[in-house]
C-alpha cells in the first residue's frame, strides 16, 4: 500500500485515522455501560438463543474497542484496516437484516447515548467505510511495542467486558424457588383466579411501571415467546394498581409492555413478589414450579416446561 508522502495529506490521513479510532472506541463503550439493553436486543433479531446472544454481545463489543485501540496505536495498519473493514461489513450486513425484517426502533449503535434507526446506522457505516480509505493510506509508526505492553492493552476490553459484565447465565443459573405466599395467591386472588391459572401450565411476569429492568424482562420473554411460538394466552403480565395508575397519569401513557396487564392490589403484589421485580413464575396446574429474577430467566428452562 503506497503511503501519503506530502506533510498536508500525511496530517489530514492522520487526523481521520485518530478520529475513525476515537469513534470505535466510543461506540463500545456505549454498548458496554448499556449491555443489558444490547444483549436484548441482539437476543431480539431471534438469529441466536438467548445464552448465544450473550456471548455475542459481548464479543461484538470487544471487537469494536480493539479496533477502535488498533486505529489510535497507528501500527500494522494493513491488519487493522482489514479487520476494520471486516467489521463494518458485519455490522452492515446485520443492519441490512434488521432492515429487511422491518424493524426501526433503535439499532443500540451508541447503546442509550444515541438513538440511531437501522437505515441512518447503515448510511454511518457507510460514511466510516469512506473515511477509512484515506486514513488507511497513514503512514505507521516505526515503534514496536514490546509483549509487555501490546498483551495487557490487547487483554484489557476482554477483561472489561467478561469480567465486570459477566453473561447472565454464567453467574445466575436457572432457579426454582417456593413462594408459599404466591401459591396461595394463585389460589384465592380473584384478579388471578380468572387467569384460570389452575389449569394447564402458565408463566406469569410481575412488573412494576417505569423500571428499566422490567422493560427489559419484558423485551426478554416476548423475543422467548416469538422465537419458539409459545401461545401468548399462557403469558401473563401482572402490575401494582396504584403505580400502574400513577405512572399512566404522570406520563399521560400505559407502561410500554408488548402485553396487557393485570392491576393487582399494592399490598397483594408486594405481598406475592416479596419487593421484587421483576418477577417471572412458571406454573403448572396451579402450582408453581420455578421463580426467577431478570438475571436467571432461563429461555432452554421456559421451552422445555411449555413443551411438556
Amino acid at each position: 500500500m503506497r503511503y501519503y508522502t506530502t506533510r498536508a495529506a500525511r496530517w489530514v490521513a492522520l487526523a481521520l485515522r485518530m478520529l475513525l479510532g476515537l469513534f470505535f472506541v466510543v461506540s463500545a463503550v456505549a454498548k458496554w455501560v448499556d449491555l443489558d439493553r444490547f444483549e436484548v436486543y441482539v437476543f431480539s433479531l431471534q438469529l441466536f438463543s438467548l445464552h448465544a446472544s450473550f456471548l455475542l454481545a459481548r464479543l461484538l463489543i470487544v471487537c469494536e474497542m480493539l479496533v477502535g485501540i488498533g486505529l489510535l496505536s497507528n501500527l500494522c495498519n494493513r491488519w487493522v484496516n482489514v479487520c476494520t473493514v471486516l467489521l463494518l461489513t458485519g455490522f452492515s450486513l446485520l443492519l441490512g437484516y434488521v432492515i429487511l425484517i422491518g424493524r426501526t426502533d433503535s439499532c443500540q449503535c451508541m447503546g442509550a447515548w444515541l438513538d440511531i434507526s437501522p437505515t441512518l446506522s447503515l448510511l454511518k457505516n457507510a460514511v466510516l467505510l469512506l473515511l477509512l480509505v484515506p486514513a488507511s493510506h497513514c503512514q505507521p509508526w516505526q515503534w514496536r511495542p514490546r509483549w509487555y505492553v501490546w498483551l495487557p492493552v490487547t487483554m484489557a476490553p476482554f477483561l472489561m467486558v467478561f469480567i465486570t459484565s459477566a453473561p447472565d447465565n454464567w453467574m445466575f443459573p436457572a432457579d426454582n424457588g417456593h413462594y408459599d405466599a404466591a401459591a396461595s395467591a394463585f389460589v384465592s386472588e380473584p384478579a388471578l383466579r380468572e387467569l384460570h391459572l389452575d389449569e394447564g401450565r402458565h408463566a406469569v411476569l410481575f412488573l412494576t411501571p417505569g423500571c428499566r429492568f422490567c422493560q427489559l424482562a419484558d423485551q426478554k420473554v416476548t423475543a422467548i415467546r416469538h422465537r419458539h411460538q409459545i401461545d401468548s394466552t399462557r403469558i401473563h403480565y401482572i402490575v401494582p394498581a396504584q403505580l400502574y395508575r400513577n405512572y399512566a397519569a404522570a406520563t399521560d401513557a400505559v407502561a410500554p409492555y408488548s402485553m396487557p396487564v393485570i392491576a393487582l392490589e399494592d399490598s397483594t403484589f408486594r405481598r406475592i413478589t416479596g419487593g421484587m421485580r421483576p418477577l417471572f413464575m412458571l406454573i403448572d396446574a396451579g402450582k408453581l414450579q420455578t421463580v426467577s429474577y431478570y438475571r436467571n430467566i432461563d429461555e432452554r428452562q421456559i421451552v422445555v416446561f411449555f413443551d411438556k
